[in-house]
């Protein structure tokens, strides 16, 4: 089940990465500020890993002489889309033979969380409860050899820049570590209390930047990305976090119904797969429905406001986990096979949703694409409504009224050659470049400027 669930998501990965779909919001940002600095571009202090690690396969792709915009957006995407899942695969060979069991963390985390809130573009936060993850699982099960022992200080390190909303799963870990102090022996030993500090400092760095943020903007943003409406509203809905929730009532009710019916007749044996049919064919509506209509009812905002809810959640399992370990529980005990059923259909559901919206997202970028080849200058959001999103739907008219429209405008310029520019909606919180003003443009040396009138 983990290994398929993990191809499954791979694959979507690899369409996102193909069609660069992590340009989107800061993507396009972020990579235009690295091509122009020739390095990385970090500007959230408490997320340097996190970022660093999205921007990593581009800024090689820069070292290396790499000067074509698409495929430095593709190297991107590479990062923000690919670590994920290399990190959840990761954790399977961290855990000993006859313990695999308990990569039912990561699975719960890559199928029933990271959809939720990674269908535009893939925030740091998954990439932090992936980092999470590994750091929990290195100090339960590897801790006990010398390699392990500098896995759990190296995994915890990267762990204490990752993302803010870490600040309690921190706390886990360096209780998860301190617990097993006493059965360690000389280097082990050692090491976990490098483990423990390294948590603890960790900690109090992440609530350092909740408390004081990066800016005033930002104030009160933090608990708007672990929750943030990432619901939506009937006429919006996040279509993949219904079927995470559906997926977790129909999990509890088939096995309720297996254990109740454990001795029973096969007949009422039968019953408790009833909640998986349910669960299927709902699935298979919900995924119909966003290659449908997605352009209509896909909100990007939705995706993006609970940046830190894989951080949250993994907190809570984590902490779950070390509790159930100690008492001889395993994850085991409610893999029944109506359960792994849904888990598998819920796989195949989010991983095609995924495609879905990775169709919506290339639709938009190449009408995008065709408006700043074809006109010249600056070009008003109502123009670039008119003829980027003539219908009116959901989908491109929120991505047209954020500020990054503005650099995801240059971003797609033809070879680089910038002619046209296209700017926020008038109600846009904050825009990054004024384009009457040569100096506010990145200097990238993949954008070339002399085409570009403002008048």
């Amino acid at each position: 089940m983990f290994w398929i669930a993990t191809g499954l998501f791979a694959v979507a990965a690899g369409a996102a990465i193909v069609s660069a779909r992590d340009l989107v919001y800061d993507g396009s940002y972020y990579l235009l500020g690295a091509a122009a600095r020739n390095g990385f571009q970090l500007l959230e202090p408490a997320r340097g890993v996190s970022q660093s690690l999205q921007q990593l396969f581009a800024v090689a792709g820069l070292r290396l002489g790499v000067r074509d915009l698409r495929t430095l957006g593709v190297l991107y995407a590479l990062g923000c889309s690919g670590w994920p899942v290399l990190l959840t695969g990761l954790c399977w060979f961290v855990l000993p033979r006859g313990q695999k069991v308990w990569s039912a963390g990561p699975l719960f985390n890559l199928v029933f969380v990271m959809p939720a809130t990674s269908l535009i573009g893939v925030g740091e936060g998954i990439i932090g409860s992936c980092l999470l993850w590994l750091a929990f699982l290195l100090i339960e099960f590897r801790s006990g050899t010398v390699t392990g022992a500098v896995a759990c200080v190296v995994a915890t390190a990267a762990c204490t820049l990752s993302h803010e909303a870490a600040v309690l799963c921190l706390l886990v870990i360096a209780v998860a570590a301190a617990l097993r102090i006493s059965t360690a022996k000389g280097f082990g030993r050692a090491a976990l209390f490098v483990t423990v500090g390294a948590a603890l400092a960790g900690a109090v760095n992440m609530a350092r930047w909740i408390v004081w943020p990066r800016s005033a903007v930002e104030r009160g943003d933090y608990f708007v990305s672990l929750l943030g409406g990432f619901f939506g509203t009937p006429s919006a809905p996040n279509i993949p976090a219904a079927m995470s929730v559906l997926a977790v009532l129909c999990c509890a009710v088939a096995f309720r119904m297996a254990r109740l019916s454990r001795d029973e007749t096969r007949a009422r044996a039968l019953r408790a797969w009833e909640p998986v049919v349910v669960a299927m064919a709902i699935f298979a509506v919900l995924v119909a429905v966003l290659f449908d209509a997605g352009d209509r009812l896909v909100a990007p905002s939705r995706f993006f406001a609970a940046r830190g809810l894989p951080v949250a959640l993994t907190t809570l399992l984590a902490a779950l986990f070390l509790v159930a370990k100690r008492r001889g529980l395993t994850p085991g005990a409610f893999a029944t096979p109506p359960v792994l059923a849904i888990v598998l259909g819920l796989a195949l559901g989010q991983a095609a949703a995924q495609l879905a919206i990775t169709q919506q997202w290339s639709g938009f970028a190449g009408a995008l694409r065709g408006l700043v080849r074809s006109e010249a200058g600056i070009i008003s959001h109502g123009e670039a409504m008119r003829q980027v999103d003539p219908e009116g739907a959901r989908f491109r008219r929120e991505l047209l009224e954020v500020w990054s429209i503005e650099p995801l405008s240059l971003f797609l310029a033809p070879q680089g050659h910038v002619r046209a520019f296209v700017v926020a909606a008038p109600r846009a919180r904050w825009v990054p470049y004024d384009p009457r003003n040569p100096a506010t443009l990145p200097q990238a040396p993949e954008l070339d400027y002399r085409s570009f009138a403002p008048q």
